[in-house]
């Protein structure tokens, strides 16, 4: 009876440190933050997609190998709505990202923000992209932000880039008063309209982006 009793005992411990070590916050060491996130590949193609691609719940749009690619935004849980990039266009639904402060139209400040956003390109050495984010207004202008993404995949290890900043607000002069003073908006803000990120491809094969929800105790 003794040794069950030990047996029990000393599995017990296993198991709590088993899930101490689990629960334990991880140190990826490739520039991301380590804990649950919804992944989202870019894969660059030759050629255009055959099909219908809708209500594709997946974790990847394909993307023109080279020229741009607009990816629509709406509002809701993660997901890949239209996966087909390569006609031009796709759509991706994301929450919105909280709220965000901007002093003087430069500093920004995420405050009560949902989650981050991290970027890094993968895949053989060789391309690049830029990527920015951009609305259009109701009558049909479209804005982009002043704040590009440039991305290059070069030799030996990738590593990840906080552009929560870049994808999730829009840095953009609305006033055409002929004075400089850009203002930032966040993705879905009211005042403005129809939301998308722009990726210019100039052969890149693979970005992939990761959302980490923010911890509300940070």
């Amino acid at each position: 009876m003794k040794k069950i009793l030990a047996s029990i005992i000393l599995i017990s411990l296993i198991a709590t440190m088993t899930t101490t070590a689990l629960a334990k916050p991880v140190d990826t060491g490739n520039g991301a933050q380590s804990g649950p996130h919804f992944n989202l590949n870019l894969i660059g193609m030759n050629n255009e997609k055959v099909g219908e691609m809708d209500n594709n719940n997946g974790h990847r749009i394909f993307v023109r190998l080279i020229g741009k690619t607009r990816i629509l935004l709406q509002e809701g849980d993660f997901a890949v709505i239209d996966a087909d990039g390569t006609d031009g266009r796709a759509t991706f639904q994301l929450p919105a990202p909280g709220d965000v402060v901007a002093i003087d139209g430069t500093t920004y400040v995420p405050e009560n923000a949902e989650y981050k956003v991290y970027i890094r390109a993968l895949g053989k050495p060789g391309g690049s992209a830029d990527m920015w984010s951009g609305f259009i207004d109701e009558n049909g202008n479209e804005w982009f932000s002043l704040e590009t993404i440039d991305l290059s995949r070069g030799k030996g290890k990738s590593s990840f880039e906080d552009v929560t900043k870049e994808l999730t607000t829009i840095y953009v002069d609305i006033t055409d008063d002929g004075v400089d003073n850009p203002l930032r908006y966040k993705l879905f803000d009211e005042e403005l309209w129809q939301y998308f990120w722009d990726y210019d491809n100039n052969g890149l094969r693979i970005v992939q982006l990761r959302f980490y929800p923010v911890d509300v105790e940070e």
